[in-house]
């Protein structure tokens, strides 16, 4: 008998909700394998989850039988699902037990060339002639803060107005579109655009940074982590260097509060007028009063300007 470490990705075939525990989990058959889904705490202390690319999800939105748009399929039968966790070799039958699901009616990208933006009664968008349309779900959209207004990005990662979307003929530069296809159309939860745009918020009054990818990994004595992104630079004078740091933030349990603490200085780097890429990494022996295990939440901030930013890292149980 023995716990083996297991994840499995592959298409949703049924999803049910479990009421054998409280509160009710999910059942999901991938690949004729069943993945049970519990909520609570891994063995390391952190919260198991139902992700989708943009929001978390409780057991009944993974179940729920809505349609997404463009599909006919209920829910996210026939998408895809990604889980890790752990099999117990003495249970039959073989059920993996998840400590983290992802989940998405497709995994499907779009790049190239925009080639419509007609803002219209209703926005329309082409990347290479496909029309884009974008999700407005509450369990897969850009704006989970405000599902119903789309947010679309620049490369940098930052918010943009839609009417600063140029065409190809205009600006040659790739932009690009995640999401699924379906009715013959492509319904995308991101749409990147690969110019500067317009910034929604104006970064000379309001600075910000954005992060592009965050990792975690607590070996022990050692420790790996690697955050990166971009940050605006127009509220500062012109040759002004940016202090940008990067904190892990960890859960006070007598106080309830998330507790900065300050873990590396990051690099910076010219990438345009007006932003900067900044990036911090490491790998090596774990520093003295370190703190041991993995962050709820990384979070960036520039100290020019006080702009913050945090994230989920992307974390593996080791």
């Amino acid at each position: 008998m023995a716990i083996i470490e297991s994840s499995v990705e592959g298409p949703i075939s049924s999803i049910t909700l479990d009421h054998s525990v409280s509160p009710p989990g999910v059942l999901v058959r991938c690949m004729n394998m069943t993945v049970r889904f519990a909520p609570g705490l891994t063995a390391s202390g952190r919260e198991k989850a139902i992700r989708t690319p943009t929001t978390k999800l409780t057991p009944a939105q993974l179940a729920a039988t809505s349609l997404f748009p463009g599909r006919s399929e209920q829910g996210f039968l026939g998408g895809t699902l990604i889980a890790e966790g752990t099999v117990d070799t003495a249970q039959t039958p073989t059920i993996l037990e998840a400590d983290f699901m992802d989940v998405e009616p497709a995994e499907s990208v779009l790049l190239g060339t925009v080639t419509k933006n007609d803002p219209g009664p209703q926005r329309q968008l082409e990347i290479n002639g496909v029309p884009v349309a974008m999700l407005t779900d509450s369990r897969l959209c850009s704006n989970a803060d405000d599902p119903a207004s789309p947010i679309f990005q620049n490369q940098f990662g930052f918010p943009i107005s839609p009417d600063s979307i140029q065409l190809g003929t205009s600006e040659a530069v790739p932009s690009s579109a995640e999401g699924y296809f379906a009715s013959a159309t492509f319904h995308a939860f991101l749409f990147e655009y690969g110019g500067t745009g317009t910034l929604v918020t104006d970064p000379a009054t309001t600075p910000q940074i954005s992060i592009e990818r965050a990792s975690f990994r607590d070996e022990g004595t050692r420790v790996r982590y690697e955050a990166r992104g971009f940050a605006t630079t127009a509220h500062s004078a012109a040759g002004t260097a940016q202090d940008i740091e990067l904190f892990r933030l960890d859960l006070n349990p007598a106080t309830g509060q998330l507790e900065p603490m300050l873990i590396d200085s990051a690099d910076l780097d010219d990438v345009e007028t007006g932003f900067v890429r900044w990036r911090a990494e490491a790998r090596g022996n774990k520093p003295g009063g370190f703190r041991s295990g993995a962050p709820l939440f990384l979070m960036v901030r520039n100290n020019n300007g006080n702009a913050t930013e945090q994230t989920e890292p992307d974390i593996r149980e080791e």
